[in-house]
């Protein structure tokens, strides 16, 4: 088989394999109808739930994804006293996929504002609703579902957790997820000659963080890395040089950047 047909063939393979799927996540401190409803989900979609401490990251964690849960009441009442807010912008800063799920009938909270003294109205509540989530769409990182009731939410964090574990459909693009910190490190080490992406797993797992690569002696714990890689690795690390921008041309004349210490 041709080289070009061979990685064809392996793509197709890798994309038709579903990814290991591991146990939905739900904090510890979580309980009612909709953690009832969620491990019901779960069940009937074939996979285990673990409780865990989130520490603050949300209600449920789904592969990547981190989900808070509001009912409609929550929601309202989180957003006039901020703490909403805070709560969106520390998962936006400290995880890597955030879903806001929020469940609730707007007519059934109206009449029961109503009952309780409070004047409203559905457009009102709706109009709140609605610019709460464009300020959130806007501000943050953050997809969010709206659900009529707690038992439809629970299918949806349940449907999120088994599609987050399956290859992107093909006719669509792959979901663009934030660069972690080890695909940061492996980018930087890259560009070092001589370094190939064996070369680059090694020294990560030996040394984990950037910092440590700067002491010899971590870097000597990295196996088919000698004298002279090590050497050119703490230049570049240790490098006060200004980065300078070369540019050269390829065949055809199109021009190309390259980067020099």
């Amino acid at each position: 088989m041709r080289p070009v047909l061979q990685a064809v063939r392996e793509y197709q393979i890798e994309e038709e394999d579903e990814v290991k799927r591991g146990p939905l996540v739900i904090d510890s401190n979580e309980r009612g109808p909709l953690h009832d409803a969620v491990v019901r989900a779960a069940a009937r979609e074939g996979f285990d739930v673990v409780k865990e401490h989130l520490q603050g990251m949300g209600d449920y964690k789904a592969g990547n994804a981190n989900i808070e849960c509001k009912s409609l009441p929550d929601l309202l009442s989180s957003s006039y006293s901020g703490h909403l807010m805070r709560q969106i912008e520390n998962l936006d800063a400290n995880c890597e996929r955030v879903f806001l799920v929020v469940h609730g009938d707007v007519a059934k909270y109206v009449a029961m504002s109503k009952r309780q003294g409070r004047k409203t109205s559905f457009s009102k509540v709706m109009n709140q609703m609605l610019g709460l989530f464009a300020r959130l769409s806007a501000d943050f990182d953050c997809h969010i579902y709206r659900a009529k009731d707690h038992t439809e939410a629970a299918m949806f964090i349940a449907k999120l957790h088994s599609k987050m574990h399956k290859p992107a459909s093909r006719h669509g693009a792959r979901a663009v997820t934030r660069t972690s910190t080890n695909d940061v490190r492996a980018d930087m080490l890259i560009t070092v000659p001589g370094f190939g992406p064996e070369l680059v797993n090694k020294t990560l797992e030996a040394c984990g963080s950037i910092e440590e690569m700067l002491y010899p002696e971590s870097l000597k714990q990295v196996r088919g890395m000698g004298t002279t890689l090590r050497k050119r690795l703490l230049d570049v690390l240790t490098s006060e040089e200004p980065v300078r921008v070369q540019k050269t041309y390829g065949r055809g004349g199109n021009e190309h950047d390259g980067a020099q210490g």
